[in-house]
């Protein structure tokens, strides 16, 4: 007898689907990349582009190669300006626009990535139900016995474009939909997570976090998240469980008034959960917390390769353990790429059905040497190029992978770095991968924590400058030793460069200490400005005018920073 399936049945179908789905698709991925291909030019051959281009005419993969030159952003700005402020249609894409996504980075005009429904529905299939799926396979329906510890942080403002389009971030337009029932899934109240300005929202997440002592999940959008949420727990855990024991919420915390007044009227003693907690962060943190604070935690889920790779590695020795880590797979506002192939694992496994993929060989400069994903090789590092289901042709991704081998018959990758953020001040090509890894090994072999790290490229003065912002740190280290072993560091990671600076065709790298807290308050000043947090990255390489004035306005004296961590430790 059959009857109207539940929400939670539909969600439950939709998992089991995309996980089938992936298995099926992967085993002739280029069969299925060449009907998703024809399909998409057929169905496009009325726009503007499409008739420019005659898609009609085109029958093959070759011949599509062929007749439509490769692009970037400025090739679409021209159509989506005249999308969003006149209301033209059938310019680049035919299908029905849902969204105008906004570009993070820094504050200035952000581009507008269009995204089509289908593109958000088969963004959904990849992003939502396939992870579910596969952490139904491992959990069963135990993940659904507790709340999500959300990391996320939303600021909703959205703006509707002359076409009716709303302009403004799909994580914060997809986090609006649960604002109704968010308190029954997650453990942090609205405030922390559609948070006003002036509202101290780690504060919140942590707080409102320790009182739960059942969550099954933590989610994030980046494993660097999670970590700065772990640590604000390590360096405030005393305030915190005063606060639960109390029903209170420190004066010392910024909040809005109204906010402060209505979450303090909810807000009641739990001197039970405060001892428990107490008994647990009075023993010290040589040991891993969270699987004693969070007993039925089973699973951590957020962007934990590539750059944050080492984020999620460091979280894991001091604070979590041995918990799984769904890692998932490479997504952006032009579409979903990957999806990972199982939890804790680094590979993810291309789509190909997502988004039509071609690839230029790392370091090779002469477009016709893209290949299709058949001939992707292991081992070697590719640049991204993709045909979406948004309007853009063999679009320059920038983004570059490592092949790592195959699923089924689809190859498994993961992201490197971003060509664009590639620094070549006298042609040495020091990656952001490579720069960040200069920051980390100076900080194992000098014994600190490397809290965050960004580097300016001084073209001025042809040198590296590195913005460190540190903890931890050994009584007798000092500046001299610090700089020498970064200087060491940055010749192993790109010998090109240090070659450089032995001849002195570069300068030595200059060495700059961040204030407390300051990639924390660059992230805030860029919500402030109406940007999506849950999105922002680290600033790994200093790309523009306004981030260097920013970071080097936040610098202080190494001793400085040295006697404040002192002080803090013997607090």
């Amino acid at each position: 007898m059959s009857h109207d399936m539940t929400a939670a049945e539909k969600q439950a179908e939709a998992a089991r689907h995309a996980v089938l789905h992936l298995e099926e698709i992967t085993k002739d991925p280029m069969k299925v990349q060449e009907g998703f291909l024809l399909k998409l030019l057929d169905d496009n051959k009325d726009t503007e582009y499409g008739r420019k281009y005659r898609f009609s005419d085109i029958h093959s993969v070759e011949e599509y190669r062929q007749r439509v030159p490769v692009t970037t952003y400025d090739d679409y700005a021209p159509y989506i300006e005249r999308m969003s402020e006149k209301g033209e249609r059938d310019l680049i894409t035919a299908y029905d626009l849902a969204l105008y996504n906004k570009s993070s980075g820094s504050i200035g005009a952000p581009k507008r990535i269009p995204m089509t429904k289908k593109a958000i529905e088969n963004f959904m299939m990849y992003n939502a139900s396939y992870e579910a799926g596969i952490l139904a396979r491992r959990f069963g329906g135990s993940l659904a016995s507790g709340r999500t510890i959300s990391l996320t942080l939303s600021n909703p403002d959205l703006k509707f474009m002359a076409d009716g389009v709303p302009f403004g971030s799909l994580s914060d337009t997809s986090t609006l939909q649960a604002k109704p029932f968010w308190t029954r899934i997650f453990t942090s109240p609205i405030a922390a997570s559609f948070a006003v300005t002036g509202t101290d929202t780690r504060y919140l997440h942590a707080r409102y976090a320790l009182i739960d002592p059942a969550p099954t999940r933590i989610a994030c959008s980046f494993m660097s998240f999670t970590l700065e949420f772990l640590r604000y727990i390590e360096s405030n855990w005393e305030m915190l469980v005063d606060d639960i024991e109390k029903g209170t919420i420190d004066e010392s915390i910024e909040l809005p008034e109204d906010v402060r007044a209505e979450l303090i009227k909810e807000l009641v003693p739990d001197p039970a959960r405060a001892k428990e907690l107490h008994d647990i962060f009075s023993q010290g943190f040589d040991e891993p917390f969270v699987p004693k604070v969070w007993k039925n935690l089973k699973v951590i889920s957020g962007a934990a390769t590539g750059t944050f790779k080492k984020y999620a590695a460091k979280m894991q020795e001091r604070y979590t353990g041995n918990i799984p880590i769904s890692r998932r797979g490479v997504s952006a506002s032009e579409g979903a790429f990957s999806v990972s192939i199982g939890l804790d694992s680094c590979d993810s496994v291309l789509l190909p059905d997502s988004v039509f993929f071609e690839f230029l060989p790392e370091g090779e400069e002469d477009i016709s040497k893209l290949v299709t994903l058949d001939k992707l090789e292991k081992g070697k590092k590719y640049e991204l190029y993709i045909t979406n289901l948004s309007g853009f042709y063999r679009y320059s991704m920038k983004d570059v992978f490592l092949v790592t081998g195959m699923y089924n018959n689809t190859p498994t990758i993961e992201f490197q770095y971003r060509a664009d953020r590639t620094v070549s001040i006298m042609g040495e090509k020091t990656t952001e991968t490579a720069v960040r890894a200069a920051a980390e090994m100076t900080a194992d072999r000098c014994g600190f924590e490397l809290v965050e790290s960004s580097m300016y490229p001084d073209i001025d003065d042809s040198r590296y400058v590195y913005i460190l912002e540190i903890d931890k740190i050994p009584q007798e280290l000092t500046y001299d030793m610090i700089r020498d072993t970064l200087e060491g560091c940055l010749a192993e990671v790109n010998p090109s460069m240090g070659d450089k600076v032995k001849k002195g065709i570069c300068a030595p790298t200059g060495l700059l200490f961040s204030q407390p807290e300051t990639f924390i308050l660059y992230r805030e000043m860029l919500q402030m400005h109406g940007y999506s947090v849950g999105q922002t990255k680290p600033v790994t390489v200093i790309t523009n005018e306004f981030q260097r004035r920013f970071f080097l306005r936040m610098t202080d004296d190494f001793e400085e920073i040295k006697g404040l961590r002192a002080i803090k430790a013997r607090a």
